[in-house]
């Protein structure tokens, strides 16, 4: 009866060491914010309802089209744009060709309403009207003297919405 009893608190105390050595699985992490409105963007074109220069209405950007992608691997995309008026320094406010960029902010703390414009850092505010389904993005930023936008210093808000 001795070996009956020191065998079963053996077992006993093996079940406890493998119970209790077992992990739960991870519940699955928070979506990263970069990836899911990053995801929205990817895709979508944008014109604006406005835009503004130093608070004076600018009717020149009319035509004007802002194309976005987004990778979820690289947590970056790029823009495109069309339809940028021909006025002298204009083509600068937002560059030419493909235009890469990231969202501000660190990897452990990413920032979501900060999108920075790799060719020369700018930092542009991002304000959706719905993080989920934006159907209009006011982008703010402000170009100072001694940026590559010569001609068009001062503070810039683009209205846009989702074509």
């Amino acid at each position: 009866m001795k070996r009956f009893t020191q065998l079963l608190t053996a077992l006993v105390i093996c079940s406890l060491v493998v119970f209790v050595s077992c992990k739960k699985k991870k519940k699955d992490e928070d979506p990263d914010p970069r990836d899911e409105f990053g995801t929205v963007l990817d895709g979508g074109s944008w014109t604006p309802s406005s835009v503004t220069f130093d608070g004076s209405n600018r009717t020149e950007w009319e035509g004007f089209v802002l194309g976005w992608t987004y990778n979820t691997e690289t947590n970056a995309g790029t823009y495109s744009t069309s339809g940028v008026p021909t006025d002298d320094g204009a083509a600068d406010v937002w560059g030419s060709g493909v235009v890469a960029w990231s969202f501000g902010g660190s990897e452990e703390t990413p920032d979501i309403s900060t999108i920075i414009r790799s060719t020369d850092g700018l930092q542009m505010s991002v304000t959706p009207d719905n993080v989920e389904a934006p159907t209009q993005l006011v982008i703010t930023f402000s170009n100072a003297p001694e940026s590559r936008v010569e001609g068009f210093e001062g503070n810039w808000s683009f209205t846009l919405v989702k074509q």
